[in-house]
């Protein structure tokens, strides 16, 4: 039997280890923790195996209710975890490493889908999905296996004018914000199965604008100058994903939204990177189907949770108040 031990990594491993690992993505790194819960404490477990075998589990703590309430979240803000590793892993080394995060109090735990060691031992807890482009095919393949509707999307989108960029001021960002508020309003307005379950003030924005690590792209389509639709997107090794995206309802019949994501695709491809994740659609149908049209792929990302007795109760009584 395997044995291990456990370390506080430094950060410089974690990093290290993130750059070496063919699976690790973005949500792996220091950089999404700092952005996405910077006043939390999170932490990277360096776990080294006696067949010298090593890995890094990153996790990040949150306290509430006066530290009463512990939840531990792998990787936070609902994307993918896990651990990650530059050594090749048996079935063994996984059991241990995801025994290792399931000891972990009131854990949530999204299944990394590019870590194909980790997939089977995930139990089938939900039917959720990310959609993905293998890159690798080409640009010529893509552009074949994409919708008809998705297509003329893109020929309009190209003939109205509209224009795609990676922008850098913060005038820009800001810009972006505001497609971003008037896609909350639009979103409140078209009823609960519309809403979005997160809303990101400002100051997430500014704090990945100030510290920008070079692994980080907001997108912006124009007409006539004027911004009408914009994509945050994150790159680390071979995967790169569209994290966050808005756009101006008045210009829909522009289709930015098409060629903006196609820039984007094309743009992960020159640049190298295998794969363009389209982030999982949290249910919302409409933007499963837009997803499809480009051909993309559907590879499952099944939410792992593991709850204390305390948790369990107070979920089973906050049920109980909705149901009145």
């Amino acid at each position: 039997m395997l044995k291990y031990n456990c370390a506080q990594a430094s950060r410089d491993e974690w990093i290290a280890t993130a750059e070496t690992c063919p699976y690790a993505t973005y949500f792996h790194t220091p950089y999404w923790y700092e952005l996405i819960v910077p006043k939390q404490k999170h932490r990277a477990l360096s776990v080294r195996f006696d067949d010298g075998a090593s890995a890094v589990v990153p996790f990040a703590e949150i306290r509430r209710a006066g530290g009463l309430l512990v939840d531990h979240f792998s990787s936070p803000g609902g994307n993918y975890g896990g651990w990650i590793s530059g050594s090749v892993l048996n079935e063994e080394h996984v059991k241990i490493l995801l025994g290792i995060l399931m000891s972990k109090k009131n854990l949530t735990f999204r299944v990394n889908p590019f870590d194909k060691s980790a997939l089977p031992l995930a139990p089938p807890a939900s039917e959720e999905f990310t959609h993905t482009l293998d890159l690798t095919l080409g640009e010529e393949e893509l552009y074949r296996r994409t919708s008809r509707c998705h297509k003329r999307g893109l020929r309009r989108a190209a003939g109205e004018g509209v224009t795609v960029e990676p922008v850098s001021s913060w005038e820009d960002w800001e810009r972006y914000y505001r497609l971003y508020e008037s896609s909350l309003a639009r979103w409140r307005a078209g009823g609960p199965e519309l809403r979005t379950r997160n809303v990101y003030p400002m100051e997430l924005f500014r704090r990945l604008y100030e510290n920008m690590s070079g692994h980080e792209i907001l997108w912006l389509a124009r007409k006539g100058g004027e911004a009408v639709a914009g994509l945050l997107c994150f790159y680390w090794g071979r995967h790169s994903v569209s994290w966050h995206g808005a756009a101006s309802a008045e210009f829909f019949d522009l289709r930015p939204n098409n060629i903006l994501y196609w820039e984007a695709i094309i743009d992960a491809l020159r640049k190298g990177y295998e794969i363009f994740d389209f982030n999982p659609s949290g249910g919302y149908g409409g933007v499963e189907s837009f997803k499809d049209r480009f051909g993309a792929e559907r590879l499952p990302t099944p939410i792992i949770t593991a709850r204390s007795p305390l948790r369990r109760t107070i979920a089973r009584l906050r049920g109980m108040g909705k149901g009145r």
